[in-house]
């Protein structure tokens, strides 16, 4: 399959995933999908988080045809349980309170479409557990404001410290494993050069 042309598509705004994806060496521009990530009745998390990755991605690649789309989704789960990204501080307050103490999964579903509108997928699973939280860590936390926009209200850069176990794939938890994305890309015959412009 010829390399693409232009540019990739990354279907998402996160400032984390355009830095890991960065990290790959892909000319990329970053569009929003705009889709309804409700959760199904009895859906199971592992078949939640693909669902949203593969509709993230077909929404823009259907905007956008003939071009390569990659999207992800990456929530925390608490068993069954999927944490998304709260939409205020007392419903943050509420999740950090769930994940105090507890090991807490952490799952990324990436879906790459190629420029011929093939999808490949895959999933990382990996989990962080996080030291017991008294509730001045969890307001000055809320306080920062870096709850925001995130899955669970956890900005793990930010709270590396609270961190007492960390297992699998680093870049999964920050929201784009990049094994995995690397594979995939190339399958769909996106070059990389991952060390272009480093000393």
């Amino acid at each position: 399959m010829a390399a693409a042309v232009l540019p990739i598509i990354l279907a998402s705004r996160s400032p984390r995933r355009r830095e890991l994806l960065g990290k790959l060496g892909v000319a990329f521009e970053a569009i929003s999908a705009d889709i309804d990530e409700s959760v199904l009745p009895a859906e199971h998390p592992l078949k939640y988080v693909g669902r949203v990755a593969r509709g993230k991605a077909q929404a823009v690649a259907a905007q956008h045809p003939g071009r390569v789309v990659l999207a992800a989704d990456t929530p925390c789960l608490l068993g069954r349980r999927i944490l998304q990204t709260p939409a205020t501080a007392d419903e943050a307050r509420m999740m950090l309170k769930l994940q105090s103490n507890r090991r807490v999964y952490v799952p990324t579903a990436v879906a790459v479409i190629d420029a011929t509108g093939t999808l490949r997928e895959a999933l990382v699973q990996s989990f962080i557990k996080l030291k017991p939280l008294t509730e001045a860590e969890i307001a000055s936390y809320l306080a920062s404001g870096h709850w925001q926009g995130v899955s669970g209200g956890i900005q793990i850069e930010n709270i590396d410290h609270w961190v007492i176990k960390m297992q699998g794939s680093y870049s999964c938890i920050f929201g784009l494993p990049l094994y995995e994305t690397a594979k995939l890309l190339q399958a769909s015959g996106v070059p990389l050069n991952p060390f272009a412009g480093r000393a």
